[in-house]
C-alpha cells in the first residue's frame, strides 16, 4: 500500500506493509490419553441453553413447540440461545474423565510422543541483575498484552516506587518468563511508568519477535551518527515442560 510521508523538511511517496514476526515460543502439540492409553478429547458441551422464536422462548420435547398455540415450529426457524457451556474430558470410548486422571504427551518432530506435565501458574517474578536491559530493547518485540503491577499495601508500594525510580534513572526494563498454566509460557518485560505524578509497573507480554523485511541501506552518507537500539541476543530460558515421572494409578479413573 502507498501513502505520502510529509514533514517540514520533506514530502515523499512511500509504501507500507505490516512488519513480520518471528515466533519465540513454540507451543507444543499435546495429545491426551487415559492411564491405559485411550485417546482423550476435550469437548465443549452445552450446560444451559434455550430456543427462541418470534421473541418467545420455545418449549422443546424432541421438537420445537410454540408455548402459546402448542403448534410445532420448524426446527429451521427456531433460534437456539446458548446461555452457558462447559468443557468435559471424554475418552474415545465415551467415558467422562476428571482432569487429574489425564496424561499429557507432547508430539515430537519425529512423530514420537513424550510424556509431559503442564506449566504451573507463575506466582513469582524473579529478575536477577543480568536480566535488566536498556529500555530500547523492547522495540524488537511484538507486545501482545499488558498488565499493571501495583500494591495496596503502603510498605510494598514504597518498595515498588523506589525500584521504579531506580530503573527509570538507569533507563532499564526487566525480563522474565510467565505462564498462566497449561502448555503456554511467555516472555514478559517489567517496565516502570510515571504519568501525572503517579506511577505503576507494567508487565508487557510477548511471544514474538519482530522481523523487519524492508530494511534499506542509507542512499547517502549519514550527516549525524545513527543511534541504533541494542539488539537483545539472549533471553531467559523458557522453563522446559516437566516430564511426568509419577504415573497415576489406573484405579483412579
Amino acid at each position: 500500500m502507498r501513502m505520502r510521508f510529509k514533514t517540514s523538511n520533506m514530502e515523499v511517496d512511500v509504501k507500507y506493509k505490516p512488519a513480520g514476526n518471528e515466533l519465540l515460543i513454540q507451543e507444543p502439540q499435546i495429545r491426551m490419553r487415559t492411564v491405559d492409553g485411550k485417546a482423550v478429547e476435550k469437548a465443549r458441551v452445552v450446560a444451559k441453553n434455550r430456543f427462541m422464536w418470534q421473541g418467545k422462548n420455545l418449549a422443546v420435547d424432541m421438537k420445537l413447540i410454540d408455548p402459546e398455540t402448542q403448534k410445532e415450529v420448524p426446527l429451521s426457524e427456531g433460534l437456539e440461545i446458548l446461555d452457558n457451556y462447559k468443557y468435559k474430558y471424554l475418552a474415545e470410548d465415551g467415558a467422562e474423565l476428571k482432569e487429574e486422571d489425564i496424561l499429557y504427551f507432547a508430539l515430537q518432530q519425529d512423530g514420537s510422543e513424550k510424556e509431559v506435565s503442564p506449566y504451573k501458574r507463575t506466582d513469582i517474578i524473579d529478575i536477577p541483575d543480568e536480566n535488566w536491559v536498556p529500555s530500547t530493547s523492547i522495540e524488537a518485540f511484538l507486545i501482545t498484552n499488558v498488565y499493571e503491577i501495583y500494591s495496596e499495601d503502603k510498605k510494598a508500594a514504597i518498595h515498588l516506587f523506589e525500584e521504579a525510580e531506580r530503573r527509570l534513572k538507569a533507563d532499564q526494563i526487566g525480563i522474565a518468563t510467565f505462564s498462566f498454566g497449561g502448555f503456554k509460557s511467555y516472555y514478559v518485560f517489567l517496565v516502570p511508568m510515571f504519568k501525572d505524578g503517579k506511577f505503576v509497573w507494567l508487565m508487557k507480554f510477548t511471544d514474538q519477535k519482530l522481523a523487519y523485511n524492508h530494511m534499506q541501506e542509507p542512499p547517502v552518507a549519514a550527516k549525524v551518527p545513527i543511534r541504533e537500539a541494542p539488539t537483545l541476543q539472549t533471553l531467559p530460558p523458557i522453563q522446559a515442560l516437566v516430564v511426568t515421572t509419577k504415573r497415576k494409578k489406573s484405579g483412579n479413573h
